[in-house]
């Protein structure tokens, strides 16, 4: 499972070199020589989605604790070509019916 582990007042991702090696696969400037823009999309549980913002934006991992994400929801993170990261929107949910909102 993905996560923390604060067992001994630690903060430790269970997943950890597996979410590690994702995020720099998808978390990257451009190529030099790419001439147009690229988009990756990625499904996969909240936890995850939130290291990556907290990666992304060089905030420690911990700070994933203070974000809540509905399932089904939206993030969206732009790496510009000289390596600037800006988070557009974090657990987006308004394309979801009210009554199909769910953070389980």
């Amino acid at each position: 499972s993905s996560g923390i582990n604060a067992e001994y007042g630690q903060y430790e991702f269970e997943d950890g070199p597996r979410i590690e090696a994702a995020f720099r696969r998808f978390f990257h400037r451009a190529h030099f020589e790419q001439t147009t823009p690229s988009h990756e999309v990625i499904v996969c549980h909240a936890n995850v989605i939130r290291y990556f913002v907290c990666r992304a934006t060089q905030n420690p991992p911990e700070g994933w604790l203070r974000m809540s994400l509905a399932n089904g929801s939206i993030t969206e993170v732009v790496i510009e070509p000289n390596g600037q990261v800006y988070v557009m929107g974090v657990g987006d949910k308004g394309h979801l019916p009210a009554d199909m909102i769910t953070f389980n």
